[in-house]
């Protein structure tokens, strides 16, 4: 297997206008910032109920993908999958890159980033906030490390490999779990949840891997064999599965008990109904399992890729609906009584994002996508060619 790396060169005008691009995108991210530091969140479509807006759905999906963004990496060094060893640079590189995207719009939407240092000042081990400060750092150096071992000292790539694979189930159980364990609210509190967000990002991180190996492959003149991407196909389509079998089981379980029958009704058929049925199941499962199912569509990288950017769009409204509907349902605040008051008791929370939070959101997706470029503009994560190592094929075609 060829095992050449080289750096992109990065004079084209193609390149130039997709920098000039991710660099307006973070510039709108950076004005929306300082507009809603200085006017407070008041003028953000957030409010006492729905506390979690755009920004938050921005920052966690690419967290999450970035969790999923290591996959290819995975693959190779813990499980020995030999035809995607070429590309656990770009993966762990992804990975961060993502990463910090989504931690930078997490700190920004803040209002005061230096209120980041709360959490770990005063830490409060009973909090995932506080869990998730170590998850993130210890993931960054661990595929900082893993860069490390696969440039300079191979020998140690099968122990980092290993412990970062670890690790990214472990944090993004974490960033589930953030929802899973809360208990005041009823569309929370789930013990599916953080396995849910860890099927959610093994789908959306192939997505983002696959769109991005392509197109970058494509842009830069460099052949990759078609094979590689339906090998990474048939993972999808697994993880596909995962999720839609997740999914049926947690609402299964949900319905079973009387006292959530409730909540789950309204989830199906309520305010953010919608955004379950077409986002989440229409876009992130149905569309693509058909797609890639289809013998025709299947067997065609426009196909997978079509089936990717489906992915990736359900994953982002899996996080909102999360978010959204979880805020929105009425507080039970003494379950078994009727109370009354004038303060939003029984009213559904409402919530309409803002432009400010959009190019909030859009900013950290400039971020990633800035150091994206930048990493493969001056160092070598990308091999010359994508072959398959001899005597290979893919194991099966729809």
């Amino acid at each position: 297997m060829l095992d050449e790396y080289s750096v992109i060169e990065g004079r084209s005008q193609g390149f130039l206008k997709l920098l000039a691009g991710l660099g307006v995108l973070i510039l709108m991210g950076a004005g929306a910032f300082f507009y809603v530091e200085h006017h407070g969140h008041a003028v953000t479509g957030m409010n006492n109920q729905v506390v979690w807006g755009l920004p938050h759905i921005f920052a966690i999906s690419l967290l999450v993908m970035a969790s999923g963004a290591l996959n290819m990496g995975s693959m190779s060094t813990v499980f020995a999958v030999k035809q995607f060893e070429q590309f656990g640079r770009f993966s762990a590189f992804l990975a961060i890159a993502l990463l910090i995207g989504g931690l930078t719009v997490l700190m920004l939407d803040l209002g005061r980033p230096d209120n980041m240092l709360l959490p770990m000042v005063h830490m409060n081990f009973t909090s995932m906030f506080t869990w998730n400060v170590f998850l993130y750092t210890g993931f960054m150096t661990l595929c900082l490390i893993y860069l490390w071992a696969m440039f300079e000292h191979s020998v140690y790539k099968k122990t980092v490999g290993t412990a970062a694979f670890a690790w990214r189930l472990v944090l993004t159980t974490g960033t589930g779990s953030i929802f899973g364990v809360i208990q005041g609210r009823e569309v929370f509190g789930s013990a599916i949840t953080a396995p849910t967000f860890v099927a959610i990002s093994l789908t959306s991180g192939t997505a983002i891997s696959i769109l991005l190996l392509v197109y970058t492959f494509r842009m830069t003149g460099r052949e990759l064999d078609q094979r590689l991407v339906f090998g990474m196909r048939n993972a999808m389509i697994f993880f596909l599965t995962l999720v839609a079998y997740l999914f049926v089981v947690e609402k299964v379980t949900r319905f079973y008990d009387p006292a959530s029958f409730a909540v789950e009704s309204w989830i199906l058929t309520g305010s953010w109904a919608w955004l379950y049925w077409c986002g989440v199941w229409g876009m992130g499962v149905i569309i693509p399992m058909l797609l890639l199912f289809n013998h025709s569509w299947g067997n065609r990288v426009g196909g997978v890729l079509l089936a990717s950017g489906f992915v990736i769009v359900g994953a982002f409204c899996f996080v909102a609906h999360t978010l959204l509907a979880g805020q929105s349902y009425p507080f039970d605040l003494f379950p078994g009584y009727i109370i009354s008051s004038q303060f939003q008791d029984g009213v559904v929370g409402s919530y309409t994002a803002t432009l400010p939070e959009l190019f909030l959101g859009l900013g950290g997706v400039g971020v990633s996508g800035l150091i994206y470029l930048l990493g493969i503009r001056f160092f070598r994560m990308l091999p010359n060619r994508g072959v398959v190592p001899k005597g290979w094929d893919v194991p099966w075609n729809p």
